[in-house]
């Protein structure tokens, strides 16, 4: 996956509007929670907290003076702004109601995030309603849009967060490696225009932190066409809905 969808996707920030909220980082849904391992995105007013980016791997646990830990652990951080922080919910943390703190040069916030074992979020690219999903086509480089459609029996690959428990656990903030792939315990189902895809692969991208790929094949139906719906389920939990362009 590329650098540049990389960065689309952790800076994107949908449409919330919130004093302080901490939500899962590819939804951005209210009522979803977000799970270890998972990207989450923190709005609020950080006064005096400059824009910045991480520029390497392993991920910092401080950044442009910023630092945040969840159930008192330090978390990786990508992206800080004035009211936007992207992070990586550490893989230590349990299921429940943990606090949240944002320390920055000039105060310490408090919040909470609802964390759950497996909270599926599929990374958007718009604002449409039904948004684009982060999908790349079978050839693994080009990216999915009604452009560049795929076709019924590829093998596209969806990009989300929030796998649950994996067969084998990175240290936080660094990339998971290929020598095992990091892949889920559990197999998702996976819906394109409503039938259920084969899952060939889950797991996490050998590049690039927290972040789930999953190989699917599009069913081979004839009505799938056009700008289809895709919704993952993991361990009972739904994520959000994107958009797969068919041929």
């Amino acid at each position: 996956m590329s650098n540049k969808i990389v960065v689309s996707l952790l800076l994107f920030c949908g449409s919330i509007q919130a004093q302080i909220a901490v939500v899962n980082g590819a939804s951005f849904r209210g009522d979803q929670p977000v799970s270890a391992g998972a990207w989450a995105t923190v709005y609020g007013t950080f006064t005096g907290v400059s824009t910045a980016t991480a520029s390497s791997i392993p991920l910092p646990k401080t950044l442009g003076g910023v630092s945040v830990t969840v159930d008192g652990v330090q978390a990786p951080l990508y992206y800080v702004g004035p009211s936007q922080i992207n992070l990586l919910i550490p893989y230590a943390t349990t299921s429940g109601i943990r606090p949240v703190k944002v320390t920055t040069s000039s105060a310490t916030i408090n919040g909470s995030v609802r964390v759950i074992a497996g909270a599926p979020g599929l990374f958007m690219k718009d604002t449409q309603v039904v948004p684009k999903g982060a999908i790349l086509n079978q050839d693994g480089i080009t990216e999915n849009t009604s452009s560049a459609p795929a076709k019924r029996g590829d093998v596209i690959s969806i990009y989300a967060t929030g796998t649950g428990t994996l067969t084998r656990t990175p240290a936080d903030g660094d990339a998971p490696g290929a020598t095992p792939l990091a892949e889920t315990k559990n197999l998702p189902q996976v819906y394109i225009g409503g039938v259920e895809a084969k899952v060939g692969f889950s797991g996490l991208n050998p590049g690039f932190p927290g972040l789930w790929q999953l190989n699917v094949t599009v069913p081979n139906q004839s009505f799938i066409t056009g700008k289809v719906p895709v919704r993952v389920f993991m361990d009972g939990v739904d994520s959000n809905e994107v958009a797969l362009f068919v041929q």
